[in-house]
């Protein structure tokens, strides 16, 4: 299955984002953890050193050589049975878990407000050992040494020196249970959490925005160069990005240059094509005429000279109006129009030939057909259609004209009695200079004879009406007709 690029570019883009919202939110996690720990380890700093403090005005008040723990203990027997409901944030603090041990100068513990080391040494710990040296002590370790899994609780441990007359005598430290700041931890990465899925939501509708505007400019240039490859007329996208602008731009700049090296090309190439009968001709009628011949003769030869000529000069005519019409990518001022009056004036001027075949036309009576288009343009391949008509006609024959108009469409058709396009024609019928023997249409001195320019041009015209033109065989004659939109696009 081809996967598109737009699809592929979102699926970069979230791959992309996603890691690096992974990577700032696992370190944003572990800063706020390194930034918690550190706020609670000042605090239990501070509540060391007046533990400490306490403990030393009991010590000066006692003149004692041991270490009164008197008022520890009924400081913390009175704590431990306090009731707490102390909403902090999104956690809700019920007790106090915060402990103290008091070591002497040896590092045996003398009180333990847990009651679960008293008399144990401690004196390896880095709390006490460091502290007794005269250093800051602290440390983080499994509560207890047989439980020492990763999900196991671990405590942090603050210490401060007992002093008395500036000996140190022993060591006071502070111990609160890791999982109590996790709590407050685990709310704020959920926090944290939420916001970052908003925000990678967020990101990738925005991004899924950006690619479906971008794979639809990329359709609209793709778009743009095929209708222009195909050679029909197309208008450059409009683009609000300055450098989709330029590229449409560089498109449209790079079609006109190559349309108009090949027009050029094509045109000299089927010109001198179609001129090359005419000029030999009137060569060899001037180089008879150098010669003495009867006068019959040379009116003959002079009458083929000016047959030619009158033939060159109408296709000449023909290709510049064709080449001015293919230089249009859109129509100049389309507006509605009455062709009733058109169409007759058409029919009167062809009177002549309708009466000498013994023509009989079947055309609108009504009063007005209102059409929208270029007046003179649909009027001009009207009155091709209607002579092709004419000239394939059987003598005797019926041409039907008929004007068709709904909601969407508008048609204007010509249909008549005479022998089918061969199918060999039927695939080349709008290619320039083709054409069929004219059974009527051609005098035999060949100066009414086809430009095979006719349907190019009306071609070109349902081109610029983003319509179509189309000629078809039917049961016992020939049907053509032209379509074109109600409404033109802009």
């Amino acid at each position: 299955m081809k996967i598109s690029f737009s699809l592929r570019a979102f699926v970069v883009y979230f791959l992309i984002l996603g890691t690096l919202l992974w990577f700032t939110l696992d370190n944003a996690i572990e800063r706020l953890n390194d930034g918690m720990r550190q706020s609670a380890e000042s605090v239990m700093v501070d509540m060391a050193n007046m533990m400490a403090t306490l403990i030393e005005n009991d010590l000066r008040a006692a003149n004692a050589g041991a270490i009164p723990v008197v008022t520890l203990e009924s400081l913390f027997s009175g704590v431990k049975q306090r009731s707490l409901q102390a909403q902090i944030y999104q956690v809700t603090k019920t007790e106090v878990d915060t402990d103290v041990y008091v070591t002497d100068h040896n590092g045996i513990i003398i009180y333990d407000s847990s009651g679960e080391h008293l008399g144990e040494d401690f004196s390896r710990w880095r709390d006490v050992s460091l502290t007794l040296e005269g250093e800051y002590g602290a440390r983080t370790s499994y509560r207890d040494q047989s439980a020492t899994e990763p999900e196991d609780e671990k405590v942090m441990v603050i210490a401060a020196p007992i002093r008395a007359d500036q000996d140190i005598v022993g060591v006071v430290s502070v111990m609160k249970s890791i999982n109590s700041l996790e709590g407050h931890l685990l709310t704020e990465s959920n926090q944290l959490m939420r916001y970052a899925v908003l925000l990678l939501v967020a990101a990738l509708v925005i991004g899924y925005l950006l690619s479906v505007w971008f794979t639809a400019s990329l359709q609209k240039l793709s778009d743009y160069a095929d209708t222009m490859a195909a050679g029909r007329p197309a208008r450059a996208p409009g683009f609000l990005d300055q450098r989709f602008r330029q590229l449409a731009n560089s498109l449209t700049h790079m079609r006109e240059q190559l349309d108009g090296k090949e027009y050029v090309e094509n045109y000299i190439h089927s010109l001198t094509h179609e001129l090359k009968t005419p000029i030999t001709s009137i060569r060899g009628a001037v180089e008879l005429l150098n010669e003495n011949m009867p006068e019959a003769d040379r009116a003959k030869f002079i009458g083929n000279i000016n047959t030619s000529n009158r033939r060159m000069a109408r296709l000449v005519d023909k290709m510049l109006s064709l080449a001015k019409l293919e230089g249009l990518t859109e129509l100049v001022d389309p507006s509605e129009f009455d062709l009733k009056p058109t169409l007759d004036r058409l029919l009167l001027e062809r009177d002549p030939q309708i009466q000498k075949r013994d023509l009989r036309v079947s055309a609108p009576d009504d009063s007005s057909l209102v059409l929208f288009g270029d007046k003179l343009l649909i009027s001009q391949a009207a009155a091709n259609l209607l002579d092709n008509a004419i000239d394939f006609s059987v003598d005797g024959g019926e041409i039907v004209i008929r004007v068709e108009v709904d909601d969407h469409w508008q048609r204007i058709s010509v249909r008549n009695q005479g022998e089918a396009i061969p199918e060999f024609a039927l695939q080349r019928m709008y290619e320039r200079f083709f054409s069929l023997p004219r059974p009527h249409g051609d005098d035999q001195d060949g100066s009414e004879k086809s430009t095979g320019l006719g349907l190019s041009f009306v071609q070109e015209i349902m081109k610029l009406h983003q319509g179509s033109v189309r000629v078809i065989n039917v049961e016992d004659g020939v049907h053509a007709e032209l379509r074109w939109p109600r409404q033109l696009d802009d």
